[in-house]
């Protein structure tokens, strides 16, 4: 398997959750769909590697719950990855880079996905995933703030790993609203980032503001 699939149907879902890649870090296991969301489809498992997958899915789907402020269907999700392609892991050294053609190939199957439906709300997880939306213009915003978000978060060259060349360049960013073609779009934390907050952390505020802006959206 070289790639994973994006789980959900884009003509019934309402929230489009956006994610990194099938890796991200350290992982080797090879999903079918995007976050092993296809265990979501049956019974929570038993064996200790497959209830690792069935969690990682249950976690996505808490965490877009969470965001709500509701129960959200899970026919209302199309998830995917900005990179569906099984990227070497970094051995720990770090988050995997993504390359830019592959994330403008991932843009490309986005928008083919985002065309087939009529999208409540789109959530990008990660600072490298707000990063390459926002360089290939996925926005309509296209301002100073996204211009130095932009240069902020771009990649140090030579690391091998996404690091960024700017300072936590993404809390300028992350829980605010924009917009592509006029639907709200609310840059998030990455699943696993977002379970590891906790109060009086630095994305606090931003995370609260995001849930705030997502609650709002899902209750109309």
């Amino acid at each position: 398997m070289t790639t994973v699939q994006p789980f959900g149907d884009p003509k019934r879902a309402s929230i489009f959750v956006i994610g990194h890649d099938p890796r991200l870090q350290r992982s080797k296991a090879e999903a079918q769909f995007a976050f092993f969301f296809e265990y979501l489809l049956e019974k929570r498992p038993t064996s200790r590697s497959e209830v690792q997958k069935y969690d990682l899915a249950k976690k996505v789907w808490d965490y877009m719950i969470h965001l709500a402020g509701r129960e959200v269907p899970l026919e209302s999700l199309y998830v995917t990855n900005l990179c569906n392609e099984f990227l070497p892991p970094t051995n720990e050294r770090g988050t995997v880079l993504i390359p830019d053609g592959l994330a403008e190939q991932g843009l490309s199957s986005i928008e083919q996905a985002i065309a087939q439906g009529q999208f409540r709300v789109i959530l990008p997880m990660s600072q490298q995933v707000n990063y390459h939306l926002a360089r290939l213009g996925f926005l309509d915003e296209k301002n100073e703030r996204t211009q130095a978000f932009v240069k902020g978060a771009s990649p140090k060259p030579g690391q091998g790993v996404y690091v960024s060349t700017g300072k936590a360049p993404f809390l300028k960013m992350c829980g605010q609203r924009f917009h592509h073609q006029g639907a709200p779009v609310i840059p998030i934390l990455h699943v696993k980032q977002w379970a590891m907050q906790g109060k009086g952390t630095r994305y606090q505020e931003a995370m609260e503001m995001a849930k705030g802006e997502v609650s709002a959206i899902w209750s109309v």
